[in-house]
């Protein structure tokens, strides 16, 4: 243990009244190794660092900035378990000071071997926060590790790239991050290359750009070894075609094939046949396809496809029946944080804009439309956004002066 934390922790064993078998106790830390790193006959790991922080009841870090010398080992290069604690708390907690100089640390260093492992160190750290589900903690790290690591064939460069697209996929740098992806997939093992396939073809699919989706899923079709990834380049075709104007046939051709991968593509094939038939106009399908989800629990995935099916029936009663029913599991699609949850909860809006407007409640469904079509048109869903526009023509004759204006202004944004 290095001087400067000798000299916090002694005055603090004298205010407590505490002897070290008083600290060991308090903190949980083994008698004979708290006597050892008093001693420094041991080396004071980070994690006894921070039971003996909360023993004495202080705040988390609070020692952070005397603890860095001993990231380092005797020859001073960096100590792998150390320095990788070290550098997560930092970041978790928010010391950007204390963070900031361990990376000016490790850029100091002159031997360009020892550089590239400390950058691994980096890498292994943002890892361990996407893995817990710490994006907004691991993208700077992995941002840092992309500018630093020189080595441009580098499996955790390219992974680094893929994992920095999954968390700003949605954003307007996705695209750009993108580019740089695709040229780095050869570099990654192919867990991560089918991965990237994966979730580009997912975003584009988000994004509703159908020629996208159907590329990039043929993409994964092809070097898919996981069956699951394998039936979700299927099942993207097959939304990708319907859009595309492709015909029923080959859509269903193509779950055919996915629905023999394993019982829950067997299942989900059922539900996706009543889909391409609605969605190729065969309207009548609903039904069935409403009784097939009833028992689910991912029915709300199709509930705005239904409730716009009714209104495109004129069944209204219906229509009403599925608002009522399903109006609990609409508030939380509503509030929900996953994206997925909030764009299937717009399509809800535009189905419950077209059911109001079908009502005569057209200055209602004319503002639900509007807020729609601002909505999708910010999040980049382009097709939903003319379909938007469309559906606000039709009714046009109803709308009133301030929504005459928001529509102009829509409008006025195509035009820019």
């Amino acid at each position: 243990m290095n001087q400067e934390l000798l000299y916090e922790f002694i005055p603090l064993l004298d205010k407590n009244k505490w002897t070290k078998k008083d600290l060991a106790t308090k903190s949980g830390i083994n008698y004979s190794d708290i006597i050892r790193i008093f001693n420094n006959k041991k080396m004071l790991s980070f994690h006894c660092l921070e039971a003996i922080t909360q023993a004495f009841g202080l705040p988390v870090g609070s020692f952070y900035d005397k603890y860095i010398q001993l990231c380092f080992n005797q020859n001073g290069y960096l100590d792998k378990r150390r320095s990788m604690a070290y550098i997560y708390k930092c970041a978790l907690y928010g010391f950007q000071k204390e963070l900031n100089y361990m990376i000016n640390l490790i850029l100091e260093e002159n031997s360009k071997t020892i550089r590239i492992k400390n950058y691994h160190i980096l890498f292994l750290v943002a890892e361990k926060f996407f893995l817990e589900g710490n994006e907004k903690e691991a993208l700077p790290l992995y941002e840092l590790f992309i500018e630093l690591m020189p080595d441009n064939s580098s499996e955790e460069k390219a992974i680094s790239y893929y994992r920095k697209f999954y968390i700003i996929r949605l954003t307007e740098e996705g695209q750009a991050t993108l580019v740089h992806l695709l040229e780095y997939i050869s570099y990654m093992p192919m867990e991560f290359q089918e991965l990237t396939y994966l979730w580009i073809t997912a975003t584009y699919y988000t994004l509703k750009q159908w020629d996208k989706v159907f590329h990039y899923a043929k993409q994964l079709e092809k070097i898919a070894q996981n069956e699951e990834h394998y039936g979700r380049a299927l099942m993207y075709q097959c939304f990708a075609l319907t859009r595309l104007g492709e015909s029923l046939n080959e859509v269903m051709t193509l779950i055919d094939q996915y629905e023999i991968i394993n019982e829950y593509y067997s299942d989900i094939a059922i539900g996706n046949r009543f889909v391409a038939l609605i969605d190729f106009g065969e309207l009548n399908y609903v039904d069935e396809y409403r009784s097939w989800l009833r028992n689910r629990t991912d029915q709300f995935v199709g509930i705005p496809r239904i409730l716009e099916t009714y209104v495109k029936l004129g069944r209204l009663e219906d229509a009403s029946d599925i608002i009522y029913h399903y109006e609990n599991e609409m508030t939380k699609l509503k509030l929900s944080s996953q994206l997925n949850k909030q764009h299937l909860y717009l399509d809800y809006c535009y189905a419950f804009s077209l059911y109001k407007c079908e009502s005569k409640e057209y200055t209602d469904g004319l503002n639900e439309l509007i807020n729609v079509a601002e909505s999708v048109k910010n999040l980049g869903i382009f097709e939903k956004f003319k379909q938007c526009l469309i559906a606000i023509w039709k009714y046009r004759n109803y709308m009133t002066p301030e929504l005459e204006q928001r529509y102009i202004k829509l409008l006025s944004v195509i035009d820019h």
